[in-house]
Formats: structure tokens, sequence, C-alpha cells
């Protein structure tokens, strides 16, 4: 099976999803067409995971066709934000199965996309299209999901596919002290920083918590030079050099808490249909998760006792102090390979499966385990 794998910004989850079908299918090829830079030069690594590339310029209209007749792929994996290459594959792809993998929904935003592109004048119409004319819908949460399914008529073929850690890259865990000789809680957070007063402006958020009498180290995925002069001010911040997702991952077992709390100030709607990667990467590293009255963070830490949800950053020592955090450990280092892309790829494999049978003509049904081309 040969799958193009469409985006205007290569981002982390297409590198998992990548891992992942290659675990479930070896004979798979891969290919990207994409704007802007590729996984490696944005994330260090993930260009090895794909047999071909395509840069598509500034003219992705004019320059798609010829990467879809060179490149005659059985599938489209279409990831937004934007939702453009969608609409325009949908356009170009003569029929062939496209699967529109929602990230984030412009709708619920009232802040741009802060990663290089931004939405187009007529982003609803892109996003209606994108969603309603493709072969399959794949989204990251029950909650996005519900969102979708209320506001737009939705394919036969849907998929929940959170945004998993990777299993190859899960750390060893350190022995576990039940006595911290009276040390404070020791938190993390990495990930996307900002200073526009969206989800990603956390300055006043990470004030509050280290108000509590907690450290809080920060593993910002771009320089954050606003971050460090903030650390600077404040007792208790620490805001380190970026790393590569990896050597983060081996770098968060140390803490004792993963914190993912977002402002909402601009973006609840948003916030509210998130499970972020840094969640997924905190229990990959033993970490339970800190979250506030985000309704998919929260619902997921309750629900299965690996972390909690607090109403603001002032109730972090308290909850903390009721809690034993020795179980809650043993709790997420029991269940942590069961939050891995690897553990469940099966159902984007499934998927893809249900897209390229036909039933109607047993003899041309597309085979999983077909032979790669030269």
């Amino acid at each position: 099976m040969r799958v193009l794998f469409l985006q205007q910004q290569p981002c982390v989850r297409a590198m998992k999803l990548a891992v992942g079908l290659r675990h479930e299918l070896p004979d798979l090829e891969l290919g990207f067409a994409y704007q802007g830079k590729t996984l490696t030069e944005w994330y260090g690594s993930g260009d090895e995971l794909f047999d071909r590339w395509w840069d598509l310029g500034d003219d992705a209209r004019a320059a798609l066709p010829a990467v879809l007749a060179e490149y005659e792929p059985d599938l489209i994996h279409s990831h937004n934000l934007p939702d453009t290459l969608t609409v325009l594959a949908q356009e170009l792809a003569n029929g062939t199965p496209i699967v529109h993998d929602v990230h984030d929904l412009q709708s619920l935003r009232s802040t741009p996309y802060e990663n290089g592109f931004a939405q187009p004048a007529d982003s609803r119409m892109l996003e209606r299209r994108a969603i309603e004319e493709s072969a399959a819908v794949v989204t990251v949460s029950d909650e996005l999901f519900a969102e979708l399914r209320g506001r737009y008529r939705l394919p036969e073929h849907t998929l929940v596919f959170p945004n998993y850690a990777l299993r190859r890259d899960v750390p060893p865990l350190p022995a576990f002290t039940e006595d911290r000789g009276g040390r404070p809680p020791k938190l993390v957070y990495q990930g996307t920083l900002s200073t526009n007063g969206g989800h990603y402006d956390l300055r006043e958020i990470f004030r509050a918590v280290v108000a509590e009498g907690v450290s809080l180290d920060v593993y910002p995925s771009r320089p954050a030079p606003e971050y460090r002069e903030l650390a600077e001010r404040v007792p208790g911040l620490t805001v380190h050099d970026t790393v590569d997702p990896s050597t983060l991952l081996r770098l968060l077992p140390r803490y004792d808490y993963g914190w993912a709390g977002f402002n909402e100030a601009a973006n609840k709607p948003h916030i509210d249909t998130a499970l972020p990667n840094k969640l997924f990467e905190y229990l990959a590293a033993g970490l339970p998760v800190l979250t506030l009255n985000h309704r998919a963070l929260k619902r997921f830490v309750r629900e299965r006792g690996l972390g909690i949800a607090l109403d603001s950053p002032a109730d972090l020592l308290g909850e903390l102090s009721r809690r034993d955090i020795g179980k809650l450990r043993r709790r997420v280092s029991a269940t942590r390979h069961e939050f891995t892309v690897e553990a469940n790829a099966g159902g984007p494999v499934a998927l893809y499966q249900r897209l390229l049978e036909q039933p109607e003509e047993p003899a041309a049904r597309l085979s999983l385990s077909r032979t790669p081309s030269g």
C-alpha cells in the first residue's frame, strides 16, 4: 500500500503515525508532501520514516498534481491545520480516498494557528468541505469528535486516535523513593509557549504554580526568550534549552508531575477538546499529570486515575498534600505502555483497510501487503 501524507507543516503527530504504521505494516510505502520544513528540519529527526518527500513550495495547487501523478498513492492522509491541502487534494486526487486528520478545529479558536501557516479568510468553508467531503475523518479526542458530529455531516468512516507517545522512546524509570526527604514537589512543563494571550501564553499560570511552593522546570519546544526573562525574576521557575523529543522523554522521569494546564482566556472551547502530546509523553515517562478544568483532559485523568484536575493553580499544594504520589506513580507505571502509538496502531491500519476494500469488485481489492514499487 502506498500512502501519501499531506501537510503544510510537518508535525510530531505525522512522525508518530509513520512509526506506528511501519510497526504494523513493514512493507508500507510512505510519502510526504509538505510546505515549510521537513520533520528533521523541524524536530531533528523523522525524514527517515518516509520513502519519498516533495516540497510543494509556495504554490501547492501547481505542485501537487505532479506529485500525485508520480507517486500514484492508494490513499492520502491529510493533516490540518490549515484545512487547505485536504480540500485541494479532494479537487485533484481523482477519487483516491482521503483521510482528513483533525488535530485542531479552527472554528473552536479565536486565535490563529501558531505553527507558521495562517488560516485563509474562507476557513469555515474549507473546514466544512475538508470534513464532509473526505472519505474518512480522524481526530484526537472523543470531545473533539463530538464537536465535529454536532457541526458537520461526517463520512461513514471515522476514528479517534489520540496523540499517543512512541513506545520506542519510552524511557526506563528510576527507582521511586516514597520518602521525599521533605523536598517540595518538582513539576515539569514541556511544549509550546507563546506571549499572545492564547492558550499557550502560560506566564501567569507559571507564576501561580511556583507561588504554591513547588518548583517548575520548563522545556520549550522553541526558544522562548520572554520565559527565560520571567524565570530570572520568579524563584522556583527554570527554563531550559530546547531538546529533541527522544532526549526530552529521557529527562522527564526525574520529575514528580507533568503540567498540562492551559490559558483558557481566548480558546476555552478548543482546550476543552484537547488531549495534547504532552499528556501522553508525561505518562510514558511515568509522571502523573496535573491539569486544570479542561473537559477532555479532566475526563481522561480522572477516569483512569492518572493525575489530578485542579480548579485553579491555587489549589495545587492542598491537592498534592492529600494525594498518595506513590500510588499515582505505580498506576502510571503499570499502564504507560497502553498509551503508545505502537500499542494502538491497529486503529489507523484497520481504517485504511476499510477505505481500500471494494466489496462490489472482490478481484480488484487492494492488498495491504502490496509489493513496494521500485
